[in-house]
């Protein structure tokens, strides 16, 4: 099914933003290098979107949604364990972390302290995508106990919840210190806390 005219350029909107956000952050795109970029005319921005921090809750809402899709498409792969599937999450999260292409950067990491005194709402949508995370990888742990991949050492959800506020705070070290070795240690963690069974 073909795409209308406004929706394509809503998401063409939205993909330029989430690339100049990558760059510079969101306090600092401004919507007129926003929208020269995207090469559409400034007063259209009001047309899709009713305000900044509401293309910004748009935006966090879309990265949710592919988000969770690729992370379920991941985790469909039937030839790999439990155990394998989700190491090959936090391989694919560590060179994406790593990747020249800021825009494939994890958009939590970037987003997080700096607008969470600035929007609630947007603060609000990226706490509900680090709970649907952590839930996620907390049932991924619990089938890979349940498998056998995984030697039950520690509780699912717990270890869930810390490997990923793990993996945050090791990705915002690595983009502070320009250094692959948090992400390298949050992997010898990960070995560590999720052992084979």
């Amino acid at each position: 099914m073909k795409m209308k005219k406004s929706e394509a350029t809503r998401l063409h909107i939205l993909e330029t933003g989430r690339k100049l956000i990558a760059e510079q952050g969101f306090s600092s795109m401004g919507l007129s290098v926003l929208l020269k970029t995207a090469g559409v005319p400034k007063g259209s921005f009001y047309h899709y979107f009713e305000s900044k921090e509401h293309f910004g809750c748009v935006l966090v809402q879309q990265y949710l949604d592919e988000y969770m899709r690729s992370l379920d498409a991941l985790l469909a792969t039937e030839a790999l364990s439990m155990r394998e599937k989700l190491f090959q999450y936090w391989h694919l999260w560590e060179n994406y972390q790593h990747s020249e292409d800021a825009s494939k950067h994890c958009l939590i990491v970037k987003l997080s302290a700096e607008i969470a005194d600035i929007s609630e709402d947007m603060r609000e949508l990226l706490a509900q995508m680090t709970t649907r995370v952590e839930k996620r990888l907390g049932d991924i742990i619990e089938a890979g106990i349940k498998d056998g991949s995984i030697a039950p050492k520690l509780e699912a959800r717990m270890a869930a919840q810390v490997l990923y506020q793990m993996w945050l705070g090791a990705s915002l070290i690595g983009k502070v210190t320009r250094d692959k070795k948090p992400l390298q240690k949050a992997l010898e963690v990960t070995e560590i806390m999720l052992p084979a069974a």
